[in-house]
C-alpha cells in the first residue's frame, strides 16, 4: 500500500505545481467558436488588483464576431477580429483573484475566399 501512496503523491504535486505555472486560466470550457479560433485569459497585476484580459486570435480566413464573457463576468463583451489578427478586451479591472475562466463565443463573418479573389 505505501508502495503506490508515494507515486500517487508525487503525481498530485506535479499536477498542483503545473496548474500554477499557467497564470490566469483554469482548464475550462473556452466557449463555442470554430478551431482555427484560440481563446486565453491573462491576469495582469494593477495598482488594485488584476486585470482580467481576454485575448481571441483568429487564425482563420474570415473575421470573426465574438461575444466575450468570463465566470467573474457574465457581461457579455463584444469583440470583432481580422483574419490572421489577435483581438483583446479587458473583462475585469481591479480583482483580488488572478484566476478567472475565458469564454468567447465567435462565429464567422462572410463567405470564405475562392481562386477567382485572387488577381
Amino acid at each position: 500500500m505505501c508502495r503506490l501512496a508515494a507515486p500517487a503523491a508525487l503525481f498530485a504535486s506535479l499536477a498542483l505545481a503545473l496548474a500554477l505555472l499557467v497564470p490566469g486560466v483554469r482548464a475550462d470550457e473556452t466557449g463555442r467558436h470554430p478551431a482555427c479560433i484560440e481563446v486565453r485569459g491573462e491576469a495582469r497585476y494593477g495598482a488594485q488588483g488584476y486585470d482580467h484580459h481576454v485575448l481571441v486570435r483568429n487564425g482563420c480566413d474570415r473575421e470573426a464576431r465574438c461575444s466575450v464573457t468570463t465566470d467573474v463576468n457574465p457581461q457579455p463583451a463584444p469583440l470583432t477580429v481580422a483574419p490572421g489578427a489577435t483581438g483583446h478586451v479587458v473583462m475585469w479591472r481591479g480583482s483580488p483573484a488572478r484566476v478567472f475562466a475565458p469564454r468567447a463565443d465567435c462565429t464567422l463573418v462572410g463567405a470564405p475566399p475562392t481562386d477567382t479573389d485572387t488577381p
